[in-house]
C-alpha cells in the first residue's frame, strides 16, 4: 500500500492506496505559511499510524524547512518518499502522465506545462526541457488571480471605501458583514496564523458582487444568509449589496484575475511546439465560479487559440497515487525529490 498526499493551504487530505487507486480519504486542516516548522506541521497530521508503506508521495503547496528531515522521518514507514509541489501531482492526476499544461487555481495559482516543443533559450528550460512552471511563487508577490490575489484586492477596495479614499460600495458593506469593525481588523488579521487563508476565502464574496453567484467554497446556509467568520465571533452574515445589480469595482477585480489566470496557462503552454494543439485542464475551488471561469475561458481563447479545454482525468490526490505506483523515473523527474532505503 501507498500513502498520497496533497496538502494545501485550505486543507491536506491522506489517500491510502493502492496500485495507483485510492481507496480511503482522510481530510485534515490545511498548511499555514505561518504555522512554524513546515515539517513539523505535515508530520503531525500525517501521524504514524499506518503501518509499513511502499510509497509516500506528497504534493505540498508549502515551503518546507528542511525537506530532507521529512523524508527521514517518513521513511521509517515506507520503503521510498516522493516529495514535489501540488501542481506536479495535480498534473499527474489531470493527464494521467500525459502533455498538457494544468492550472491549479485555489488559494494560490500555478500552472505547469509538459510538452514536446523545442527547448527554449532561456535559464528554466535550459535547464527541465519539456517541462514549464509558471508562478505560483506564494502569496507575496505571486499567485496572480488566485483566491487569495481576488480576496486581497477586494479587501484593499473595502478598506478605501471605508477611510475615505473612494466612494463606500458593496465590497466596504461586504467586509463589514464578514468581519466586523474593519477599523479592528487589522490588528485581528494581521496576527492570524491563517491570515492568507482567511483572505483567499473573502473571494467568494467579490465573485458573487462581480454579479455571478458561484461555488468557489461550500458556504452553509441559513434562512438564505451566508454563514462567515465575523471578526473572532463566528456570527451569521446577513448578504450585503443588491445582488440583481453587479458591483463595477467587484468586476473589474474578477474580470482582471480571468486575465492573469489565462496568462499564466499561455506562458506554461511555451513548451509545446509553435502551433500545436495544447490540452488544457483546471483544478482547485477557484474555477467552479461560472462568472470567472466564461471570463478565463474567453482571454485563454484569445492569448492560445490552439487551446482545447477538457475536464481533468484525475484530481492532485490521484496524480499523487499514480506517481507513487510509478516504478521507473517519471518526467516530472527534475521536480521531484525522492529518498529511498
Amino acid at each position: 500500500m501507498d500513502l498520497a498526499i496533497d496538502g494545501g493551504q485550505t486543507g491536506l487530505r491522506i489517500g491510502l492506496a493502492e496500485s495507483g487507486r485510492i481507496r480511503e480519504i482522510r481530510e485534515l486542516p490545511g498548511l499555514s505559511y505561518a504555522e512554524g516548522s513546515p515539517v513539523e506541521a505535515v508530520l503531525e497530521r500525517i501521524g504514524t499510524g499506518w503501518g509499513p508503506l511502499g510509497t509516500v508521495c506528497l504534493g505540498l503547496t508549502t515551503i518546507l524547512d528542511d525537506p530532507g528531515r521529512l523524508a527521514g522521518r517518513l521513511l521509517s514507514m515506507a520503503r521510498r518518499v516522493l516529495i514535489t509541489t501540488d501542481v506536479v501531482t495535480s498534473h499527474a492526476g489531470a493527464f494521467a502522465g500525459g502533455d498538457g499544461v494544468v492550472l491549479a487555481a485555489g488559494t494560490g495559482a500555478i500552472a505547469l506545462g509538459v510538452g514536446d516543443g523545442i527547448r527554449q533559450v532561456d535559464g528554466w528550460d535550459s535547464l527541465h526541457g519539456d517541462i514549464r512552471q509558471v508562478d505560483g511563487w506564494g502569496y507575496l508577490y505571486g499567485d496572480a488571480g488566485s483566491g487569495f490575489w481576488i480576496g486581497r484586492r477586494g479587501l484593499d477596495a473595502a478598506f478605501r471605501g471605508f477611510d475615505g479614499r473612494a466612494e463606500p460600495g458593496p465590497l466596504t458593506e461586504r467586509a463589514q458583514a464578514v468581519f466586523g469593525d474593519l477599523a479592528g481588523l487589522p490588528g485581528r488579521l494581521y496576527l492570524a496564523p491563517d491570515a492568507v487563508a482567511r483572505i483567499a476565502r473573502f473571494a467568494v464574496h467579490v465573485l458573487e458582487l462581480a454579479g455571478d453567484l458561484g461555488c468557489v467554497q461550500e458556504r452553509a446556509r441559513d434562512s438564505g444568509r451566508v454563514v462567515e467568520p465575523v471578526g473572532d465571533s463566528g456570527r451569521v452574515a446577513e448578504p450585503a449589496g443588491d445582488r440583481s445589480r453587479p458591483d463595477p469595482v467587484a468586476r473589474a477585480i474578477v474580470e482582471e484575475a480571468a486575465s492573469e489566470l489565462a496568462g499564466t496557462v499561455a506562458a506554461a503552454a511555451r513548451c509545446f511546439a509553435k502551433g500545436a494543439a495544447v490540452p488544457v485542464a483546471w483544478t482547485g475551488r477557484l474555477l467552479r465560479d461560472n462568472g470567472l471561469r466564461a471570463r478565463f475561458e474567453a482571454e485563454l481563447a484569445r492569448l492560445l487559440p490552439q487551446a482545447t479545454l477538457r475536464p481533468p482525468a484525475g484530481d492532485s490526490l490521484a496524480g499523487a497515487a499514480l506517481l507513487a505506483a510509478s516504478t521507473g523515473p517519471s518526467r516530472y523527474q527534475p521536480m521531484i525529490r525522492t529518498a529511498e532505503r
